[in-house]
């Protein structure tokens, strides 16, 4: 009995670890061209190779993980661009989603401090009139104090109309 009991425990926990890895996987990012920092990771939905999906009339969830560059850091917003056949296109995102210090997770806050490792969650929405053609999308977290980059990366992306099958 003891034996089926651990080995029954030993396929849960390895279940769980297999589920939690999925739910988490990096996405592959390349630096900016201005060779601002890296972040130390980024999750893009479920996109673990680029290409990723972006898909339209949705919001994609980017969760950011960097590190502050400076003491009492209070002021730092999300700049986002994307690049589509060569144009590159800002893209104005609300003030609350660009705000990094009110969209921090775990439990973190500004003012954040120098070698501070922080995660920002962005939800980047995705609109329906996006071209269905390869993008860079471009990702900075800004300093607004003195316009410093905090932090940059590009990903590639295709934004894809969603297609729903109908019964």
């Amino acid at each position: 009995m003891y034996g089926l009991l651990k080995i029954a425990t030993l396929s849960l926990v390895t279940l769980l670890v297999i589920f939690a890895q999925g739910i988490a996987a990096e996405t592959p990012v390349r630096q900016c061209s201005d060779h601002a920092p890296l972040p130390l990771s980024v999750e893009v939905d479920t996109c673990t190779e680029m290409p990723c999906d972006l898909w339209k009339n949705t919001e994609t969830q980017i969760i950011i993980q960097f590190v502050a560059t400076r003491n009492y850091m209070m002021h730092l917003k999300a700049v986002v661009k994307f690049t589509t056949l060569g144009v590159q296109i800002p893209f104005e995102l609300a003030p609350e989603r660009s705000n990094v210090c009110e969209n921090l997770l775990y439990q973190a806050y500004c003012p954040l401090y120098k070698d501070e490792d922080v995660t920002y969650h962005l939800l980047l929405p995705i609109e329906n009139h996006q071209p269905e053609v390869p993008t860079k999308v471009e990702v900075s977290i800004v300093d607004e104090v003195d316009d410093s980059v905090v932090s940059c990366f590009v990903v590639d992306g295709r934004f894809k109309k969603q297609k729903f099958n109908r019964v």
